[in-house]
């Protein structure tokens, strides 16, 4: 044996016993589990594929060594459980090194590019199967879950869609059309959740047939199409009225045509019907969900620096895309007289920040405490405070959102003087708020939301009728005429007018709240589907609930194409890295539904990441 090859088998050795003593990082037991074998099993697949073109670079190790102490830390969960000093030393440095050579392979695997594929182009079949798996899938929870999982979003824009509520931009008002005009065709939110399936698995299975088209081996396609059918999330959410699992869907679209830009050099975008398709699916990502436009926006600016050759068509796509977006705001605004979207809404990490202040017993002036108190009370604001999630105080009946409304700057001067004080705890604020982002681990009483288990017909009356909390212990009749009171003055507020009359109102309520019942259509299938749901809520949420996991991978696949010879492929990362941080700096609330939208994207960067470059006398 070479001595070259020794060193291949001590490394080898090495790395089998860095896995083994990994386990004591995370458990006090030697006890093996699912998610040990899949880096174990993952681990030596690199290492077998990898080991004899490895070559040391002190750049791509850096980046190992800093992603591996990035992982630790997001995986933090009190150990290591070594006992003593000496083992709990073994066990870091040993996860360390694991780690970080798993890291180092993946790399150095996302670098090498796909074998060439015999030259026959893929056909259209693989598109339908990419599609028709991921169908076939969510429409089980279709039919679990008829007509729908409806959540308190959904049932505002449901009132909203039936008249019940006056629109509002507060949830986007593309979404809020695209449920009424399916339930104009039938009325039942069932119309909508079928059109959801249809469109994001056909998104679905274009993204994944892009790839194929595109050189990566059509079993590595169907095995990225099972994935995104038998994700728990998309399973769930698939059945649910919600504007995230479209969103989601649409960032993957805009990224995808963004691939295929890119891999021909600009040519794609010189076909007027490429050029048209590229704005349409710009604007439905703008509208679907707040932090679109800067997702949309930012990425057609980087396009427009780097593509230098192509600058007149993506300045004509930039234009053309905030064009169409005035002009349906102005529709919006002056034919529909949405209500603008509530400043509050986006004010939910200074909001954490503020109430931890208070909670830890920061450090206010005067003047600062008069200010903060006027919005919330201190008391409140100590009651309220949750490190993982804003509900309570965004919805506390005592807090006063005209306070920033009547003065923003005011509101912004003060928390900045707040923060000059209390820099730790705002600090660690901001991370907890944003944890679903980053942190593997949670603490042990904490469950990150992503769905209702509740039945619609189990749903408060207010609730489901108006998208409102009334007072306990009213008659329907009661809530009925609170919640027209409620709308006249929404509407009142808008246009000027006067609303219908009453009993034109109780109309459209009766419309509204008839096929709000939970009927599935099959039992079986639905008593799977609540056990998917609980053991994703109760046992498998670090692993599928979190943006720890997808986000290490997304920085990897940026990392791979920063060591490749042409850096150009990056350019496909700018919606993702973009919905990333548009929710880390504005997270409304810790649900998971917020991190879908880079996380859906995830599987196809990172696969992309392989292709083979094409250079311009290829095209």
């Amino acid at each position: 044996m070479s001595v070259l090859n020794k060193k291949r088998v001590i490394v080898g050795v090495l790395l089998l016993l860095s896995s083994f003593f990994m386990i004591g990082y995370y458990s006090d037991s030697l006890k093996v589990n699912v998610s040990w074998l899949v880096f174990l099993s993952s681990l030596i697949v690199l290492y077998f594929r990898q080991v004899k073109n490895f070559q040391f670079q002190w750049s791509v190790s850096i980046t190992a060594v800093i992603l591996s102490l990035f992982w630790m830390a997001s995986s933090y969960n009190g150990g290591p459980y070594g006992g003593n000093f000496l083992f709990n030393s073994i066990i870091l440095i040993a996860t360390f090194f694991a780690i970080t050579a798993f890291v180092l392979l993946l790399i150095q695997e996302l670098k090498t590019e796909y074998k060439i594929q015999n030259q026959n182009k893929p056909k259209w079949t693989l598109f339908a199967l990419f599609s028709l798996i991921p169908f076939f899938v969510w429409m089980m929870s279709f039919l679990a879950y008829f007509p729908a999982k409806m959540t308190f979003d959904s049932y505002f824009q449901w009132a909203m869609a039936h008249g019940v509520r006056q629109y509002s931009e507060w949830h986007p008002m593309l979404h809020t059309l695209w449920i009424q005009a399916t339930s104009f065709i039938y009325n039942s939110p069932a119309s909508y959740i079928f059109s959801q399936i249809v469109v994001v698995s056909l998104i679905v299975g274009y993204a994944i047939y892009t790839l194929v088209k595109m050189g990566a081996s059509k079993w590595i396609g169907l095995a990225i199409s099972i994935g995104y059918a038998i994700y728990p999330v998309a399973m769930i959410y698939s059945a649910t009225a919600w504007k995230d699992f479209p969103f989601a869907a649409f960032i993957l679209l805009f990224t995808v045509l963004i691939l295929k830009i890119v891999q021909s050099n600009g040519q794609w975008l010189k076909n007027w019907w490429h050029f048209a398709a590229f704005i349409l699916v710009a604007f439905i990502c703008i509208n679907l969900r707040n932090n679109g436009i800067m997702i949309v926006v930012v990425s057609l600016v980087v396009l427009l620096i780097f593509m230098k050759n192509y600058r007149l068509i993506i300045g004509g796509v930039l234009v053309g895309t905030l064009g169409l977006n005035f002009l349906f705001g102005f529709v919006m605004t002056n034919g529909l007289h949405a209500q603008s979207n509530p400043l509050n809404q986006a004010l939910a990490i200074p909001s954490q920040q503020i109430g931890a202040t208070f909670y830890n017993d920061g450090d206010f002036t005067p003047e600062l405490k008069e200010y903060f108190t006027s919005i919330l009370p201190e008391e409140n604001w100590k009651k309220d405070y949750n490190p993982y999630t804003v509900d309570p105080i965004k919805h506390d009946a005592e807090y006063d959102a005209t306070v920033i409304e009547d003065d923003f700057g005011l509101y912004l001067k003060n928390w900045f003087k707040l923060l000059t004080h209390n820099f730790g705890i705002y600090v660690e604020a901001y991370l907890d708020q944003i944890a679903v982002i980053w942190q593997f681990d949670s603490p042990d009483d904490y469950k990150v939301f992503f769905d209702t288990q509740a039945d619609i017909q189990d749903t408060r009356y207010d609730v489901k009728a108006f998208a409102q909390y009334f007072p306990d212990g009213l008659s329907e009749e009661e809530m009925n005429k609170l919640g027209y009171k409620k709308y006249e003055e929404e509407y009142k507020s808008v246009t000027g007018k006067e609303a219908i009359s009453y009993n034109e109102y109780k109309e459209r309520i009766k419309d509204s709240i008839q096929p709000l019942i939970s009927e599935t259509k099959s039992a079986s299938i639905k008593k799977i589907m609540d056990g998917i749901y609980m053991k994703t809520t109760q046992e498998w949420q670090n692993y599928l609930l979190k943006g720890a996991i997808p986000l290490l991978f997304l920085i990897i696949a940026i990392a791979s194409v920063c060591f490749q010879s042409s850096k150009k492929r990056l350019l496909i990362f700018a919606p993702v890295i973009m919905a990333v941080i548009t929710i880390a700096v504005a997270m409304p609330a810790t649900d998971y539904r917020y991190c879908y939208s880079f996380v859906f994207t995830v599987p196809i960067v990172f696969f992309a990441t392989k292709l083979r470059i094409i250079e311009k006398n290829e095209i």
